[in-house]
């Protein structure tokens, strides 16, 4: 949730720095504004897997690791944008340490309690309206890839992941370079 938060300040500080934001439409999107779409869907897709689906049913894991895949698939076709490349890499280290802990993030007991300050912790259990599974940092493969980042914001704690972190860069590097008013909504081929 934290990433659309973040995408929204995004677009919100393009708007105030005069940015061009119809520049996003114009860009040469292999697979069209199909990809779009899809990519759209596939972030519907994992909110409602999240914030709507409780326990940690297979199904659930199945669809939201094939929902990741699917989505770093999407990118990597259109490697051509600016921030595409950071990006992907973000999701990959999402997706690898998620399956790697069994389809879901994990988060530390620890930094569970620093998120939500007056839930009880559960160990093995996922936490309500997230993609984060509880597991003491000895039983974590891959830890430092977890949720192991904390950001105290200012209506909420939170705690994102190296690859969320890479994530957001990339999607801030593909909205100021593809707005710059000197793009005129030409495809930059430049990292």
């Amino acid at each position: 949730m934290i990433l659309a938060y973040a995408i929204l300040t995004l677009i919100v500080l393009a708007l105030l720095l005069r940015r061009d934001l119809s520049a996003i439409g114009r860009q040469a999107y292999r697979g069209g504004l199909w990809t779009i779409f899809l990519i759209f869907c596939l972030f519907l897709l994992q909110i409602g897997l999240v914030v709507y689906g409780s326990g940690q049913s297979r199904l659930q894991n199945s669809l939201l690791i094939l929902s990741q895949v699917a989505l770093f698939g999407l990118v990597l076709i259109n490697y051509h944008l600016p921030g595409t490349k950071l990006f992907a890499l973000g999701l990959a280290l999402n997706i690898i340490v998620m399956v790697a802990n069994g389809g879901w993030m994990p988060v530390t007991p620890e930094t569970h309690q620093y998120v939500h300050q007056n839930a009880t912790i559960e160990l093995y259990s996922r936490s309500a309206g997230s993609k984060n599974v509880v597991l003491p940092r000895a039983e974590t493969n891959l830890w430092v890839l977890s949720d192991v980042i904390r950001i105290p914001l200012p209506w909420r704690r939170t705690a994102v992941s190296v690859g969320d972190i890479l994530l957001l860069v990339g999607i801030a590097q593909f909205i100021f370079q593809t707005t710059s008013k000197g793009n005129n909504g030409a495809p930059n081929l430049s990292w």
